[in-house]
């Protein structure tokens, strides 16, 4: 990321992770610290990678930074400290998936709705950034909604359900870190924050990272099919 309103939006997301801190019994502070590593360890990688990277290739820089993270973490699952089900790599409980889809294919429609209202501009949309959005898609989520959920769900058990799915207050600082990281454009909050929602509850309510890779990879292809 650069510019300030960036480095503004990172260390607003950092420091919101350190909630999970006073919000997590003293037994489980390590998960929560966790959280804050590795989410700094993104944002370094991120600053470094767009930084080297030349300009259209800078599109590839989230998704370099999410593989470092998830490197990271592979001796934690290799020494059984994180499980995989932890990380979101099981099939979809039963029962989970018609309502999944339902909810995915209901938000991105009224997203659509609300780009189409608004007025689409043209992005200059290039297939090294439609890729570069695909792969990020998939390696936010491993890291988002798998590595760092998986911490902060240690560290802040959920302690509600909407609509079958368990909430907790470490997945809403996740969510809340993932919107803040797009930058604090009024619009653009606006644009990820129900996206961010919606990734959450589809990872709560089916216990796998499948339905929200697939809904993020939808929602972006949606949003750049419509800026084209």
């Amino acid at each position: 990321m650069t510019g300030s309103g960036d480095l503004l939006a990172s260390g607003l997301a950092l420091a919101l992770t350190g909630l999970l801190w006073p919000l997590s019994p003293h037994g489980r502070r390590a998960p929560a610290t966790a959280v804050v590593a590795l989410l700094l360890l993104y944002l370094v990688v991120l600053a470094v990678s767009s930084a080297l990277l030349e300009a259209e290739l800078r599109p590839w820089a989230p998704a370099i930074a999410a593989a470092a993270v998830w490197l990271v973490i592979q001796p934690q699952l290799a020494l059984g400290r994180l499980t995989p089900a932890e990380l979101g790599l099981a099939p979809p409980r039963p029962g989970s998936l018609r309502p999944a889809a339902f909810v995915t294919l209901l938000a991105i429609a009224a997203q659509a709705g609300v780009i189409l209202l608004q007025g689409a501009p043209s992005i200059g949309l290039t297939s090294t950034l439609a890729l570069a959005a695909m792969v990020a898609a998939v390696m936010e989520e491993l890291v988002l909604r798998g590595a760092l959920l998986a911490y902060a769900d240690r560290a802040s058990e959920p302690r509600w359900r909407l609509a079958d799915a368990p909430i907790g207050w470490g997945g809403l600082v996740v969510t809340a870190a993932f919107i803040l990281l797009h930058g604090l454009r009024p619009g653009l909050l606006m644009g990820v924050a129900p996206a961010a929602l919606l990734y959450l509850w589809l990872r709560a309510r089916t216990g796998s990272l499948a339905p929200p890779i697939a809904a993020h990879v939808l929602w972006n292809v949606t949003v750049l099919a419509l800026y084209h």
